[in-house]
């Protein structure tokens, strides 16, 4: 009773607040504050709208507040093939979605996916990370002994007619580079194509191998030394442990006899003493084939 004696007081004292929609000239609410209502968006038209607050106290006294807001009670829309001020000119595509109305009921989360093409950007990584992967697995790739020595991947032989009275060459691929490998310094090519497929990765493209864990073979003195027993063994059994030039190399250099046949083991021999600045006497398959002998004791 008490209150409703305090309304009227302050009402017919001019305190109130009035609330008004838009550019309505009547007043959703007159009341005294403080002021709580809901306000049923349901009822407005989606887009841009406002509240106005006319408060006035004991005085008379007039404060005004504007309040804007947006309401979107109705599906969202998504355009995609336009924006904002664009500058257009000729057929343009255009792609329209509409998803998530407020008062929807059954509302299918799919909707709101709208169909987009793969950017551009992602097309770049995707093709980068395919040509890295194919480069990198092609300069890491090792093939078989097998299949180092065949025409497809091994170095290229040419058989060219015979002359007459000449003899005629007979045997595999393998049997004319044991051939060859018979003379020192002989089948370059091989040489390096066996360094290029086994040892490149640990002596490097230079022969200076990786400073404390794989040694050089520039300068070696294993390499360099008139007397090539200790590169033959090295090559055909392995190594580790090894003290070069005061540094102790702990990585185990693999063995290659069962790897390598004696004309390979020569050619990348003689590559690796005529390589780099060495310059030490050439080695041949039949010594190969003796250290070997030596090693299983055949």
């Amino acid at each position: 009773m008490a209150e409703g004696k305090q309304q009227e007081n302050e009402v017919q004292n001019g305190v109130r607040t009035l609330v008004y929609l838009d550019d309505e000239t009547e007043p959703l609410l007159s009341h005294r504050p403080p002021v709580r209502f809901e306000l049923d968006t349901s009822r407005l038209a989606d887009g841009d709208h406002r509240l106005r607050v006319e408060a006035y106290d004991s005085t008379g006294r007039k404060g005004v507040r504007t309040i804007p807001f947006t309401v979107r009670n109705g599906p969202g829309i998504a355009v995609d093939g336009v924006r904002d001020n664009d500058v257009l000119e000729g057929k343009i595509p255009i792609l329209i979605n509409a998803y998530g109305g407020a008062g929807e009921i059954d509302w299918e989360p799919s909707r709101a996916e709208t169909p987009a093409p793969i950017p551009t950007w992602a097309w770049v990584l995707f093709i980068s990370i395919v040509a890295f992967g194919a480069f990198y697995g092609v300069r890491l790739w090792e093939p078989p002994p097998d299949f180092a020595t065949t025409p497809t991947y091994g170095p290229l032989v040419l058989n060219l007619p015979q002359s007459a009275g000449s003899p005629a060459t007979t045997g595999n691929a393998s049997a004319r580079a044991e051939q060859r490998a018979d003379t020192p310094g002989s089948d370059a090519t091989l040489g390096a194509s066996v360094y290029d497929n086994n040892c490149v990765s640990c002596h490097q493209a230079t022969g200076k191998g990786l400073p404390g864990v794989f040694p050089p073979l520039a300068g070696n003195p294993a390499v360099t030394d008139t007397d090539p027993t200790t590169h033959i063994e090295a090559v055909l059994n392995g190594l580790q442990g090894k003290v070069i030039d005061g540094v102790h190399y702990a990585s185990p250099m693999p063995p290659w006899a069962d790897q390598l046949s004696d004309a390979q083991i020569a050619a990348v021999i003689n590559h690796e003493r005529s390589s780099w600045g060495n310059s030490a006497p050439g080695v041949t398959a039949k010594e190969v084939a003796r250290l070997r002998g030596k090693t299983t004791g055949t």
